[in-house]
């Protein structure tokens, strides 16, 4: 019986020592998770917002580093360690400059009070701004003058959304009505004004939303445009966008990303060299020039190829696995007509993968008459 009695206390005194030593820790929370900014104003520059944090634990809290998903985000905190039942202030900055439309930004914090990350967030909506009258307009449709005809998003990660403009004049002596046709559902077009008084400026804006397109690879679509004057008379015109949606690789860990796929490219040029009809350097195949270019997947996890593609309609890619196990790989063809080559061609293919050290890889194509 006595003996029961010793195991007893022995085993109670295991516990409690065990609940002391899982209390005795730093512990982080957050008066709030998320916070909204609502609508600011591009005009007005950046907006901040302060988080408070608190030690719900029983040892000093430490903030060893705070990250962002984006550099238009700036965190600052405090070195200073953070007394049990205590908080502190972490201050988030948002600068809107260039960044019209809504947003979603997320900031890590690692500390001793969590394994891995505790993760705040802010959103809002951006108003852009007046464009200011600095512009010049090299290219046009119709007597609309553009600053651009041509939208190329950075690379635009899976769930975020992302803005651009165009600067717009009407060159004409007539008011100019300004029409934007119908885009994919994950596109969002503005024009303001939409009718332009002779020598006014405006804007187009484009608002891209990964999180609406479900999927990911590179994009490329037009703007249908159309104007119209006071006759009545009609003009077309488009212009060109395209943008690489790439995957979150903020999410991974660091044991996760030695695990990660590595695409390993043959080459980053392909030089036909001069091609005719008559003859090459390269022998036609079927009337074309024809090269290849090898993935490999060196990494130690399935390589995803979402995309590999050229905005230039003359080339012609074709062939190649869209997943590669690790140490596997596959070849892509890209073959050029010679009567395409008017004088000399210079383009880009854009490889969208998986690889979280390089996601987007570019190789060009060059050829001459």
């Amino acid at each position: 019986m006595l003996q029961n009695k010793r195991f007893l206390l022995i085993l109670m005194g295991v516990l409690f020592w065990g609940i002391t030593v899982a209390q005795n820790d730093a512990q982080i929370s957050a008066d709030a998770m998320t916070y909204n900014f609502g609508t600011i104003s591009e005009a007005e520059g950046p907006a901040t917002h302060v988080f408070t944090v608190k030690n719900t634990g029983n040892k000093p809290l430490v903030i060893t580093r705070i990250t962002a998903s984006c550099g238009c985000a700036r965190p600052e905190w405090s070195k200073e360690p953070i007394a049990p039942g205590k908080t502190s202030e972490v201050k988030i900055t948002f600068d809107p400059k260039g960044r019209p439309g809504p947003f979603h930004k997320t900031v890590s914090i690692y500390s001793n009070g969590k394994k891995g990350s505790f993760t705040l967030s802010i959103r809002g909506n951006v108003k852009p701004k007046a464009a200011q009258p600095v512009f010049t307009y090299p290219y046009s449709i119709g007597e609309l003058k553009l600053h651009t005809k041509t939208i190329l998003f950075s690379s635009i990660r899976e769930g975020e959304a992302m803005g651009e403009r165009i600067n717009i004049m009407n060159d004409s002596q007539k008011s100019l009505s300004i029409l934007l046709g119908k885009m994919p559902n994950y596109f969002t077009v503005e024009v303001n004004p939409a009718t332009l008084q002779p020598g006014e400026t405006g804007e187009i804006t484009i608002l891209l939303d990964a999180k609406v397109a479900k999927r990911k690879g590179r994009i490329v679509t037009e703007l249908p445009v159309t104007l119209s004057t006071s006759d009545e008379k009609e003009v077309l015109g488009e212009i060109k966008i395209a943008a690489n949606i790439i995957d979150n690789f903020t999410k991974l860990s660091p044991s996760e990303k030695t695990q990660a796929p590595m695409a390993q490219l043959s080459g980053t040029i392909i030089e036909f060299g001069q091609v005719t009809n008559k003859s090459s350097i390269i022998p036609l195949i079927g009337g074309k020039v024809t090269g290849t270019f090898e993935i490999k997947n060196t990494g130690k996890s399935p390589l995803i190829i979402y995309s590999v593609t050229s905005d230039d309609e003359r080339l012609d890619i074709s062939g190649g696995k869209r997943e590669l196990k690790p140490g596997a790989s596959t070849t892509f063809k890209v073959s050029l007509r010679p009567k395409d080559v008017k004088a000399k061609l210079e383009s880009l293919i854009n490889v969208v993968c998986n690889d979280p050290n390089g996601p987007v890889r570019l190789i060009k194509v060059t050829a001459h008459k």
